[in-house]
C-alpha cells in the first residue's frame, strides 16, 4: 500500500474514532456530522491548493522594472515555451491526493452521521 493510502486510511480511522468517543461522551450525531463535514471541506481546500501549486500559474510573467531601469536582455521568454508549460497535464501529487481523498471520505461520513 502506498504511503498516501496508508495516511488516508489512518486519518479517516482516527476521525471515526474521535466521532465515536464524542458520541460516548454525549454529543449529538448532528454536531459530530457537522464537524466531520467541516473538516472534510478543509481537507478538500488543502488538496485543491496542492494541485494548484503545481499548475505553473505564473509562467511567463515578467518582473516589474523600476523607473529608468533598462530591460534585461534575457528577459524575453519564448511564447512556445510558455504555452508548452501552461498546457502540460495537471499534476496531482501524493499530498494533494491525500487531501482530496480524505476530504471526500470525511464529507461522506459527515453526511451519514447527520442523516
Amino acid at each position: 500500500m502506498k504511503n498516501w493510502k496508508r495516511a488516508t486510511t489512518g486519518t479517516v480511522a482516527a476521525g471515526l474514532l474521535i466521532a465515536l468517543i464524542m458520541k460516548v461522551l454525549g454529543q449529538t450525531f448532528m454536531l459530530i456530522g457537522n464537524l466531520l463535514f467541516m473538516v472534510g471541506l478543509a481537507f478538500l481546500v488543502f488538496g485543491a491548493i496542492c494541485v494548484l501549486a503545481k499548475g505553473h500559474l505564473f509562467t511567463g510573467w515578467r518582473h516589474r522594472r523600476k523607473k529608468g531601469q533598462d530591460p534585461l536582455p534575457g528577459e524575453k521568454i519564448g511564447v512556445r515555451h510558455v504555452a508548452s508549460v501552461k498546457n502540460s497535464p495537471i499534476v496531482v501529487n501524493p499530498l494533494a491526493r491525500f487531501g482530496l481523498v480524505t476530504g471526500i471520505c470525511y464529507i461522506i461520513l459527515g453526511i451519514v452521521f447527520t442523516i
